[in-house]
């Protein structure tokens, strides 16, 4: 017979002892065997067992450094628009957008035709005024000669004083000759300088090595002076402008390094200059930062990061540990009491708090925390106050 529906030994003594005899104590013995198989069936109920957690222990701290980030944008350190200072034809660009020039590298000129032209010109006036200075000068060497002669011909009696004086007279007319003809000598050079000057001003040249980032005209256009043609950006390190509170600005100092980032890339940028006037948009203090590098492109916008240090009570505790809770407050799940036995787990208990900072993955939160509280880190959809959990290994 099955163990579980034996009649129990006591129930078969009382039923020997009662008074009715057999029949009575054999229905009696039928009726208990029937509530033990009844009772032997019902299901036993499940035991629950804790659900595993990560948890982090909430260390208090009265100090903390926080970093925020601005918005600035990348700038060349020089960036010009380039053109010719006289009028002309423009007859030959020697570059293209994209290109790498250096300092003194011709990038255009203008139709120079004309001023070859005036320049031969020039110099056979030169040439000119260069003979007549030599004919007069040799003139005049004549004039003196017979000057001296008359004098000692007047000091002998040989001659009047009248044709001495005409002959100091030729003389300082010739001397006055020479020096109008070596004036006229001078203005033809002074001339020649200046077409030489318009020549080299109808070839432009890059004023510092840089590269070509736009090309606004072509050959065969007339351009005026002044007109742009060429902008060209310096291939010097690139800086970085960017708008900061004035609080914020006066904790730098030129020389500092912040971490930069442009897109993808993070860099190290040093402060070289704090502007003193204040943004009249924004007011804010602008920031110049020298970039180590030359491959960025102009105009990208870049974030500066500054860490401040501040003071404040409040836990750090992961960001996946906040809860939302009733009237836009904040709630964090922490570990209750223990219960008689390890395997029953501990129940999970709402702390309210109130976040002071979030930083990346992480937030300064205070309220009814207390130091040393286990908190839940991750998973808090998975459960409610009053369940039981456990510490995940």
């Amino acid at each position: 017979m099955d163990s579980a529906t034996a009649t129990p030994p006591a129930l078969l003594s009382a039923l020997r002892r009662t008074r009715w005899g057999p029949p009575i104590a054999i229905a009696a013995a039928a009726a208990g065997l029937a509530i033990a198989v009844a009772v032997s069936r019902q299901p036993r109920p499940q035991v629950q067992r804790p659900l595993p957690v990560a948890v982090v222990t909430a260390q208090p701290v009265s100090r903390f450094l926080t970093s925020r980030d601005y918005t600035g944008e990348v700038v060349a350190g020089r960036s010009s628009s380039l053109g010719f200072e006289l009028p002309g034809t423009l007859e030959r660009v020697l570059v293209e957008e994209g290109d790498r020039v250096v300092a003194g590298q011709p990038l255009a000129h203008l139709d120079r035709r004309r001023l070859r032209a005036q320049r031969q010109q020039s110099l056979a006036q030169r040439d000119v005024a260069v003979a007549a200075v030599e004919e007069v000068r040799q003139q005049l060497i004549l004039a003196e000669l017979q000057r001296d002669r008359r004098r000692r011909l007047h000091a002998q009696g040989a001659i009047s004083r009248e044709d001495l004086d005409q002959q100091i007279h030729g003389s300082a007319a010739l001397r006055s000759r020479l020096v109008q003809a070596e004036a006229q000598v001078d203005d033809a050079e002074a001339r020649l300088r200046q077409i030489d000057v318009d020549l080299a001003r109808s070839v432009l040249v890059a004023p510092f090595t840089g590269t070509v980032s736009r090309r606004r005209l072509d050959e065969g256009v007339v351009v005026s002076g002044g007109q742009a043609l060429i902008t060209l950006v310096e291939a010097a390190p690139l800086e970085v402008r960017v708008g900061v509170p004035p609080d914020a600005a006066r904790d730098l100092r030129p020389g500092q390094r912040h971490p930069v980032r442009v897109g993808d890339r993070r860099l190290r940028a040093s402060v070289s200059a704090l502007l003193p006037e204040l943004d009249a948009g924004s007011r804010t203090a602008t920031v110049v930062l020298r970039l180590p590098a030359e491959d960025l492109p102009v105009g990208a916008t870049a974030r500066l990061s500054l860490r401040h240090s501040e003071t404040g009570a409040g836990f750090w505790l992961p960001t996946t540990a906040l809860v939302a809770a009733e009237r836009g407050l904040w709630s964090v799940y922490v570990l209750g009491p223990a219960g008689p036995s390890p395997e029953q787990g501990r129940q999970v208990v709402r702390r309210l708090v109130d976040p002071l900072h979030t930083e990346g993955d992480r937030s300064l939160v205070r309220g009814t925390l207390r130091p040393g509280d286990q908190v839940i880190a991750a998973g808090t959809h998975r459960v409610v106050p009053g369940v039981r959990v456990t510490e995940a290994p």
